[in-house]
């Protein structure tokens, strides 16, 4: 017995995977999606890359993991889901009348014994139980009724005790004074010998709960951009991909594209030391200035044209042997920030101004130059509107019982869950539009000098470049570490930021320690500077865009201190709403993001436990990448008088 369902590929991608169950329609019952009927995507991505970044996942899963074992792309399936087959689940039922309960060992026996669904006792229609046992393995099996030592299973009831508590329920003989019963929870074992690091052997049971309980089921899945057919691929395979993407992000190349950006192109004479200018100008008779003193040194060969290869050697301080990974995470994600940038239809402030202006609109022109100061005023360099945002979602695997990693084991779907050959990786992508917000690094930087004062330690960063050190509470000394950060080269500045970032994944953790190392605390600053200001503004532009909140997500790269919020809403065409937020409200949506952001009914709780709950700054999962984990109100506010926390807000700056 097995249905076919015509869903959307967002709704199959969070509600309808292989293994999952939900509640049909109509009244239908209860079912358990088996496979879904797909399309090969495997021509419009990048493969190779997907698949690395999902073993890297897997593999470093803690709690071990089921089914990913090639490192071939070509024994994986990757389709984008069309429709879903599903069969009813679980196959355990009660008479409404007798409550005698009936159960079968799969839908193919229920279809075949009793297609009718009514009882054998006294005729009449029988009612699903809607409860599972689950495990940490995986697992997930119906209620088996036992049997009665006397009667057998012939008069067997579930008496869920008057309680809601599954752990609770027995399965009782029903005939006359027998009196036989025994608790649900006795013969719902697993049998197999997986046991999670994180959870003691009494705790790793199978446990019994509604099947629809969020705990039986999380998806697991990555997001990218699908830059694949802008050359993405070809950057990534080549040596130097990377650095030419950091060279952009640096200011260092102006060429027409990332892929003509030429490393040995000069960009100047190398730096010399002041000092050494005095001793030429000090030493050498005929020289009379220091203009001339570095004119006799470049006479000299002791200064040489500098090239862009060069000067990244210099700022840049990132591992990149055989097996360190910094420079190619860098990469990757500048990469598509990069790209993105310069192959997407984007449209910024001045060009939306301007484009008002010669379509006669000079009122809508002149409030949109008032945009600048607002931005400016609240660290943000820059705010653009994408018109075909290419956000692509791979769902790869699943847990039950937990979706942290030490608590259960990830699973890839079963080969036969897809249409193709292979494991299945289930692909969704679309072309939405999106709005994308730009922090300022100079700012970045002060906040940073405030908040970390080792970042003014030359023993303590990375590469060459050290921040001012500045008394937060002192505003003359905040303005003199302003000036001072104001005065580094653009790529200097960047070279601080991607220095000190390393990755942070989907479930919020990072890579260093933010205890005491400068690397793990910048990171952690900015990503959650950066997080919190996407749920922030996701949350505003949801009352100002006309879209539903869970209609909007946030895609972030926090190299490129940039947060983009995008419809998810996956309609064939482009609605504009985002554009005409911008267009005609952009000083609301940072007035009341700067106004009320800060604002939530459970302080001052919330801001003793963090400062992010569901009354703030949560939001549906659908629209964060990250479980709503790494959030908190200060890095944006500053912290509270009443928390245990001394955080300078970005925006208090």
């Amino acid at each position: 017995m097995s249905k076919h369902m015509e869903r959307s590929r967002q709704q199959v991608l969070y509600q309808f995977l292989p293994g999952n169950t939900f509640d049909y329609s109509d009244r239908r019952g209860i079912w358990q999606v088996n496979r879904l009927e797909t399309s090969d995507m495997s021509g419009r991505i990048d493969r190779q890359y997907i698949l690395d970044r999902v073993l890297a996942r897997a593999w470093n899963w803690d709690g071990g993991h089921q089914g990913f074992t090639s490192q071939n792309p070509d024994h994986y399936d990757f389709g984008e889901p069309e429709s879903v087959r599903a069969r009813p689940f679980p196959t355990t039922f009660g008479c409404r009348r007798c409550d005698k309960v009936h159960g079968y060992y799969s839908a193919d026996q229920l279809n075949d014994e009793n297609p009718e669904l009514t009882c054998d006792n006294c005729g009449v229609e029988l009612e699903q139980y809607q409860f599972v046992s689950v495990h940490s393995c995986g697992e997930i099996r119906r209620l088996y009724p036992q049997q009665c030592p006397t009667h057998g299973d012939q008069h067997i009831v579930l008496d869920t005790q008057g309680s809601q508590r599954a752990q609770n329920f027995h399965w009782r003989c029903d005939v006359g004074d027998c009196g036989w019963d025994t608790r649900v929870s006795y013969y719902q074992n697993c049998g197999c010998d997986y046991q999670p690091p994180d959870v003691s052997e009494d705790d790793n049971r199978m446990y019994t709960t509604v099947h629809r309980a969020g705990s039986t089921y999380y998806p697991h899945y990555i997001t990218t951009v699908n830059l694949h057919t802008a050359g993405i691929g070809h950057l990534r395979e080549s040596a130097n991909g990377a650095l030419k993407a950091i060279a952009r992000l640096f200011g260092l190349s102006e060429a027409e594209s990332l892929q003509s950006v030429d490393l040995d192109a000069d960009i100047g004479d190398t730096e010399v030391d002041d000092d050494r200018l005095i001793e030429v100008y000090q030493t050498e008779p005929d020289v009379n200035g220091l203009d001339e003193a570095e004119e006799w040194l470049r006479d000299a060969g002791e200064i040489d044209s500098q090239s862009i290869n060069r000067r990244l050697g210099e700022l840049l301080d990132l591992d990149n042997e055989d097996d360190a990974t910094e420079l190619t995470d860098a990469g990757d994600e500048l990469l598509q920030y990069v790209l993105s940038l310069e192959s997407l239809t984007t449209h910024s402030l001045s060009d939306l101004r301007d484009d008002a202006r010669d379509r006669g609109f000079p009122g809508k022109a002149d409030r949109i130059d008032t945009y600048f100061d607002d931005i400016e005023r609240l660290g943000i360099d820059a705010v653009r509107v994408i018109e075909d945002f290419p956000i692509q979602t791979f769902v790869y695997g699943y847990t039950r019982g937990s979706r942290e990693e030490g608590e259960a084991k990830i699973n890839a779907f079963s080969q036969n869950a897809s249409d193709g050959d292979g494991t299945p990786i289930f692909v969704d992508t679309s072309e939405t539009e999106a709005v994308q917000f730009d922090l300022d690094p100079a700012p970045v930087l002060l906040w940073l000098a405030c908040n970390i004062p080792s970042t003014s330690e030359p023993s303590e960063v990375r590469g060459p470049v050290v921040l001012p050190e500045v008394d937060p509470t002192d505003a003359d000394s905040v303005e003199r570490a302003r000036r001072e950060i104001s005065a580094l080269d653009l790529d200097e500045q960047w070279a601080f930021i991607v220095n000190h970032l390393s990755p942070v994944d989907r479930y919020g953790r990072f890579e260093t320690s933010t205890d005491d190392d400068v690397e793990g605390e910048v990171t952690a600053y900015i990503f959650q500077l950066l997080h919190t200001l996407s749920h922030i503004l996701l949350k505003q532009a949801s009352t100002i865009s006309g879209f539903d909140r869970t209609n909007l997500s946030e895609f972030l790269f926090p190299r490129g201190l940039s947060v983009v919020i995008y419809a998810n809403n996956r309609e064939e065409f482009n609605i504009g709403g985002m554009n005409t937020m911008v267009e005609q409200q952009l000083d609301n949506l940072l007035g009341q993001a700067e106004a009320h952001g800060n604002d939530c009914l459970m302080d001052p709780v919330c801001s003793q436990r963090g400062g992010a709950c569901l009354s703030c700054l949560h939001v549906s999962e659908i629209s964060c990448s990250y479980f709503n984990q790494v959030l908190a109100r200060d890095y944006l506010y500053g912290s509270r008088p009443n928390t245990d926390r001394d955080i300078y807000g970005y925006w208090e700056l």
